[in-house]
């Protein structure tokens, strides 16, 4: 892989869920569990163009974690 890795991140803003990339929205969201399947597929496809990816969103106690690739 080659490239500028590609680090999306899933986070609460006010009663929605948005999906951000380099200081770019990528998305809004009613529920975490659809930010972070589209925050995957969007890393999925740049790892496909040979990008390293990931997607990162907060746990129940608001921590950050790992959630693609585990």
């Amino acid at each position: 892989m080659t490239g500028e890795i590609v680090e999306l991140f899933v986070f609460r803003n006010g009663d929605r869920w948005t999906v951000m990339s380099a200081g770019v929205t990528r998305g809004n969201f009613d529920y975490q569990v659809d930010a972070e399947e589209a925050a995957i597929r969007l890393a999925q496809r740049a790892r496909a163009k040979g990008r390293p990816s990931g997607v990162v969103s907060p746990d129940r106690g608001s921590k950050m974690r790992r959630v693609w690739p585990i």
